[in-house]
């Protein structure tokens, strides 16, 4: 009889423990950016420099910092990490006027960018991304470039980006 109450007992050790003591969802909130944040590709410290920013939350519970939007979709789309990624935010520069800062994230999802315009950010070319397509078409209006929708990019469209990026800097 004692065997059965110890088995009892640690049946129900188990669903306590699995039930009670069970890590809760991360935080996968957007993050407000402070002095103290750098970019995890190049360790600059990302609000000294301007355009859009991003982060993603990990599934870790980790989150990684960019000064560069274009810097993010590398990660989220690389095969190893990307499966790795919780949620992804970019700053959303519908109605910001460049040089300006604000904590106004959105889901990288739900965004549509211009991408490759004139207009530099931290590393050169960048993706712009506006939560309102006219706010997007307004900027391609005055910088050019390509207005896409997340879905729209991939690692031929990074590896393209690049290569002007590469063009623009010997020209």
């Amino acid at each position: 009889m004692r065997i059965f109450y110890f088995l009892i007992f640690l049946c129900i050790l188990f669903f306590l423990n699995f039930f009670l003591f069970k890590k809760g969802p991360y935080d996968s909130k957007p993050h407000d950016l402070s002095r103290s944040e750098i970019c995890a590709n190049d360790s600059m410290i990302i609000v000294n420099y301007n355009g859009p920013k991003a982060q993603i939350v990990w599934k870790d519970s980790k989150r990684s910092f960019y000064c560069e939007v274009r810097e993010a979709f590398y990660d989220s789309l690389d095969r190893v990490r990307g499966k790795q990624v919780l949620a992804f935010y970019v700053q959303d520069f519908s109605n910001i006027e460049w040089g300006s800062y604000v904590d106004k994230w959105i889901l990288a999802s739900d965004a549509f960018y211009v991408i490759d315009s004139n207009k530099d950010g931290a590393m050169g070319l960048t993706y712009v991304p506006f939560s309102n397509y006219e706010f997007a078409n307004i900027f391609f209006n005055l910088y050019g470039g390509k207005i896409v929708k997340f879905s729209d990019i991939d690692t031929n469209v990074l590896s393209i980006s690049s290569n002007l990026l590469k063009n623009r800097a010997i020209n």
